[in-house]
């Protein structure tokens, strides 16, 4: 089967084509899997120029495009951006040259490229599958009435969870049917020896905690912090150590780690370290500690698992799917750093390395990039059949 992945939006910070390592590394790595399991695969990246490039056995078309906010391309103030498509016109051009069997978009929420790629694929009678990425369902009376008929006709649209669904179902905007449980996003770090790893990270404690999040509210470090205290109780080496691409929350981390004697000289801050980096970093971990209120998916826990590091995680539906409902990792309650700690010293260290196999074998069978393209193959080819 050919297949078209189409992502309409691009970073107004990104100066190069699609890397690995760079800010569209799912879009590369879903490709490389599908092509994997023997289909053609195109990918149609919206960009500042136009270029192609054949990467592991995939084509890469970047479509030259004005830049669009994800606010513009979700339509703008009342959906203005949906009466004006002419950004949009060497994006589906680049589409139509592919000859596609069937069409994947990314965004659920882009409505304005997703009204006309919608569109395209009704009159040529290709199949349209989408991926959410987070966001709300326009509730505007004109825009409920303009995204229903756009999403009337796709066979699939894929959430983390169904719960995920919720708000577009109460919309009356997909039906259930229409729903695709599935992984978002995935990782291709790959588990290596602790001690190796470890000896390049200079990380070390018995056994080492991981954060990789955003200093921010929403991640909740606090509740992070006030767990691992309550851990290092009991398991007296302990040690964190914390990553983290913004730090809104900085200095109130740094105030509860410098005023507790359970922390001070426990936790270390390494601020932001190079995408390459984080592989090895994760690696020279036994557990991860992510305390989210929310999530649409979770890079950063999806790559901990990915080395077979245990996740210490809030009990969210996103969470409760990459553990299996806790059978591979600890959820807690969000915001309860005793049951945190309670829920985690209830693991013998013992344990650690062969639950990382255990581990590993589950992100293989269920979140990797590989079994992602499963699904994506399963809802496409039944789409075309």
């Amino acid at each position: 089967m050919r297949i078209c992945l189409v992502n309409p939006f691009y970073d107004k910070v990104a100066a190069s084509a699609l890397e690995v390592a760079g800010r569209y590394r799912h879009v590369e790595a879903l490709a490389a899997a599908l092509a994997r399991r023997k289909h053609d695969v195109v990918v149609v990246q919206a960009f500042h120029r136009e270029t192609i490039e054949h990467r592991n056995g995939v084509d890469f078309r970047y479509a030259k495009a004005p830049y669009r906010s994800v606010a513009r391309l979700s339509g703008g103030k009342l959906g203005i951006d949906l009466l004006a498509g002419g950004n949009l016109t060497a994006l589906l051009n680049a589409v139509a040259d592919a000859r596609p069997d069937a069409v994947h978009m990314n965004g659920l929420t882009l409505i304005q490229p997703l009204s006309r790629l919608s569109a395209w694929c009704a009159k040529v009678g290709r199949p349209l599958t989408i991926t959410y990425h987070g966001g709300r369902p326009r509730l505007e009376p004109w825009l409920v009435r303009a995204q229903r008929k756009m999403l009337d006709a796709c066979a699939g649209v894929f959430f983390t969870t169904r719960s995920h669904a919720q708000a577009w179902l109460s919309a009356g905007l997909l039906r259930e049917e229409q729903v695709v449980p599935c992984m978002e996003v995935s990782s291709t770090f790959s588990p290596s020896a602790r001690e190796q790893a470890r000896s390049r990270t200079g990380m070390r404690g018995n056994p080492v905690f991981a954060w990789n999040a955003r200093l921010h509210p929403i991640k909740d470090p606090m509740t992070g912090l006030r767990g691992f205290r309550r851990i290092r109780q009991s398991w007296p080496d302990a040690r964190l150590y914390m990553i983290y691409y913004t730090s809104e929350m900085k200095a109130q981390v740094l105030e509860a780690i410098a005023s507790d004697p359970n922390l001070d000289g426990a936790v270390e801050l390494r601020g932001t370290i190079p995408p390459p980096a984080v592989e090895d970093f994760l690696n020279s971990a036994d557990f991860l500690i992510q305390c989210s209120l929310q999530e649409v998916a979770g890079y950063s826990v999806l790559e901990a698992i990915s080395c077979g590091v245990i996740p210490v995680v809030t009990d969210i539906p996103s969470f409760r799917a990459m553990t299996d409902g806790g059978r591979f990792g600890v959820l807690f309650p969000a915001g309860d750093d005793r049951l945190l700690a309670e829920r985690t010293l209830a693991l013998a260290p013992g344990e650690i390395a062969s639950r990382a196999g255990k581990l590993r074998e589950f992100f293989e069978q269920s979140l990797s990039y590989d079994s992602i393209a499963k699904i994506y193959e399963g809802a496409l080819s039944g789409a075309h059949a």
